[in-house]
């Protein structure tokens, strides 16, 4: 038997969940509670969670709408505050859109008590987050939206279960599969949600951030931590690690373009040996460039359980392990400039 349509499986685009967003934030007025108490209710907890409220926090009337000076979706709750929401799908913030929208919002209301307050709804994953801070924007995430949207459910008859919230769940759960399906799927299965899943559990351990990066191959998704710094005889460059997907690779940066292949024999000469003492196996990788790759590890990073899955916490063991080697190769470049100088 075919599973039931979900109309979020063909309603995919950004402006599709604006529409929801915009939809579920107006049903939290007090005029549709004789309507659909429960749905009602929903909506009320969602604008409580958008404005940074608890349950106690009534809410008395609302106008929710769309586009006002390219905002995706903004909402007066109470005549008492303004929501700005920047709704994220699939893509990231960009052209200082955020702190413009900020400003925008805050010069309308300038000669009144409303208060302005903006949230960055964003249920797919990002690798950091600190320049939506600095704009003012609190990050709304999936696991707050489906801890939401699941109170419902556990509140809510099936038979009286609004259908549009029911799809809109069912969707966001799969995605919230999908991403952790690194946890599920054998190493050689991993696709583009189960790398965004990991990189994000992987930053909670180690730090680092990621993003994805294009080149002439179609692209990958990329990880890197542990920069370091390091200036020997006049030349500065930074160093650090990579993933790049299932590769692992040994990066380096030189300041001056000049000397960029001076720099990159002598931080690998300094690596390999280290390497060699640890009993770490990296062999010669990259070209000549800016952040220029200069070994990769010849082993698999990630490692399994006895079911062939990941083994997340000695995955961050091992890792924490290869950044052992570029803590001792600085080590080594320190005492190169000691005996040197």
């Amino acid at each position: 038997m075919k599973s039931r349509p979900n109309l979020f499986d063909y309603a995919t685009s950004e402006l599709s969940q604006d529409a929801f967003l915009t939809w579920l934030i107006q049903w939290a007025d007090k005029d549709y509670r004789e309507i659909d108490s429960s749905l009602n209710a929903c909506a009320i907890s969602f604008v409580q969670e958008l404005l940074g409220k608890d349950k106690s926090y009534s809410i008395e009337t609302i106008e929710a709408g769309r586009q006002w000076n390219n905002i995706d979706v903004w909402a007066l709750v109470n005549n008492k505050y303004f929501l700005v929401i920047e709704d994220k799908k699939g893509t990231k913030e960009h052209s200082d859109q955020l702190n413009r929208y900020s400003e925008l919002s805050k010069k309308h209301y300038e000669k009144s008590d409303i208060e302005i307050k903006l949230v960055y709804f964003k249920m797919e994953e990002q690798g950091k987050y600190c320049d939506i801070k600095e704009a003012g924007f609190s990050p709304f995430q999936r696991s707050k939206m489906l801890s939401i949207l699941t109170d419902y459910f556990n509140s809510t008859e099936q038979a009286k279960q609004n259908d549009i919230v029911v799809d809109y769940y069912k969707n966001l759960d799969n995605l919230d599969k999908k991403i952790k399906s690194y946890l599920t799927r054998p190493l050689n299965e991993w696709y583009w949600h189960s790398w965004q899943g990991f990189y994000s559990e992987l930053q909670k351990h180690i730090g680092g951030n990621w993003e994805y990066v294009a080149n002439a191959a179609g692209g990958f998704l990329g990880f890197w931590w542990n920069w370091n710094y390091s200036k020997v005889d006049g030349k500065e460059f930074e160093y650090y690690l990579q993933l790049e997907q299932d590769k692992f690779v040994f990066k380096l940066y030189a300041y001056n373009e000049n000397e960029r292949r001076e720099v990159r024999d002598l931080y690998r000469r300094h690596l390999y040996k280290k390497a060699k003492e640890l009993n770490i196996s990296i062999s010669q990788f990259g070209r000549l460039g800016a952040y220029m790759g200069v070994a990769k590890l010849n082993s698999e990073y990630r490692l399994t359980n006895e079911n062939g899955l990941l083994d997340f916490q000695a995955t961050v063991e091992n890792l924490k392990g290869l950044m052992k080697l570029i803590n001792e190769t600085k080590k080594e470049i320190t005492a190169h400039n000691t005996v040197y100088s």
